[in-house]
């Protein structure tokens, strides 16, 4: 049989380009270690606790897989403890790799640190009053009279202890910079201590009572 070392030419010319981009994918994708800060998650909070102010939010995990996998930020990957089972007090949690959720084909290598300590409190309830933030001064001649905010309570959920201590909510800034005229605003509520939060969200009618200073504000 002869030998017709151009026949086909094209189509080995075409299998050849794809076995050298397939040599070039495969080879250039190799194993890589990296160390990423990712979120510590709380599950299954028991409904009638709270974790206590001091607890981190992330973690560092090293991890180990094909590049191609750990390029960017790794938003897929979280540290998860299961608190179901949670009662009142400290409690030091160990943080194994088993409790790293990945992409399938990423290792997990280490957790740093290996642990956590949690304090966990017994949820509260209080009403306290609304605080209007009010900042800057009206126009020349002009006075605050008096501020007005509604509602003037509301229900706020959190810690026991960290309750017990909690004297008002606060409401979002109000300027009232060279006002003439009463200044009425619609803001949000919340409040300082971020292991607290309003039972439901709610927003303040906030009056800025300004008038004309004829001496008698000062008295």
């Amino acid at each position: 049989m002869a030998w017709h070392p151009f026949r086909n030419v094209g189509l080995k010319v075409v299998a050849t380009g794809v076995a050298t981009l397939l040599w070039l994918s495969v080879g250039s994708d190799f194993f890589v270690e990296r160390s990423v800060r990712v979120p510590l998650v709380f599950r299954n909070v028991p409904t009638l606790l709270e974790i206590a102010p001091g607890a981190p939010d992330s973690v560092e995990v090293h991890l180990r897989g094909r590049s191609s996998q750990l390029t960017g930020d790794q938003g897929g990957v979280n540290v998860s403890i299961d608190l179901a089972d949670a009662r009142p007090g400290a409690h030091l949690y160990h943080l194994r790799t088993d409790l790293v959720t990945t992409p399938s084909g990423v290792e997990v290598t280490q957790v740093f640190p290996a642990s956590v300590m949690l304090t966990l409190e017994e949820k509260d309830q209080r009403s306290v009053p609304v605080k209007a933030t009010v900042e800057g001064a009206p126009a020349r001649g002009f006075v605050v009279k008096e501020v007005l905010v509604e509602p003037g309570q509301v229900d706020v959920v959190g810690p026991k202890r960290s309750l017990a201590a909690l004297k008002q909510a606060m409401t979002e800034t109000v300027m009232i910079d060279g006002a003439t005229a009463n200044v009425v605003k619609t803001v949000s509520i919340g409040v300082a201590d971020a292991s607290m939060r309003l039972r439901e969200p709610r927003s303040a009618r906030v009056t800025v009572v300004i008038v004309k200073d004829d001496g008698q504000e000062k008295r």
